[in-house]
């Protein structure tokens, strides 16, 4: 996800959030590498450090303990969350009625453009 974001806006974050089920110790090593923090729920008592963690295993369980992070964490159900639960509930898009790489991607991207021009008018933008 890191490259894509980089790829497609020329620019690496300095941080992410991920929903818990993407929290890959694989993916957090590479993001840390790269100086990117993750910020990532579980659904185990992952906070508990355990004897086999890598460094930025242990960063992630540490910071994840904190006030900070898990205020930082509630931040990706008012923005990620709302948008798939969009997508889902009020635009069709939990099956589609398209065939083909082109198609499914039109419909995507044809659902971002309404969604973003929807919250440009929300915003009074």
């Amino acid at each position: 996800m890191i490259e894509q974001i980089e790829r497609r806006t020329g620019q690496r974050p300095s941080e992410i959030l991920v929903d818990g089920g993407y929290a890959q110790h694989e993916a957090i090593d590479r993001a840390t590498e790269k100086d990117v923090t993750v910020y990532a729920g579980e659904t185990r008592d992952l906070y508990r450090p355990r004897a086999d963690d890598r460094k930025a295993i242990a960063a992630w369980r540490q910071r994840m303990t904190t006030d900070e992070a898990k205020a930082i964490y509630k931040q990706r159900a008012a923005t990620a969350e709302t948008v798939n639960d969009d997508a889902k509930q009020h635009r069709g898009l939990d099956s589609l009625a398209v065939r083909g790489l082109n198609k499914v991607i039109g419909s995507a991207s044809l659902f971002a453009l309404i969604y973003n021009i929807l919250r440009i008018i929300t915003l009074g933008g």
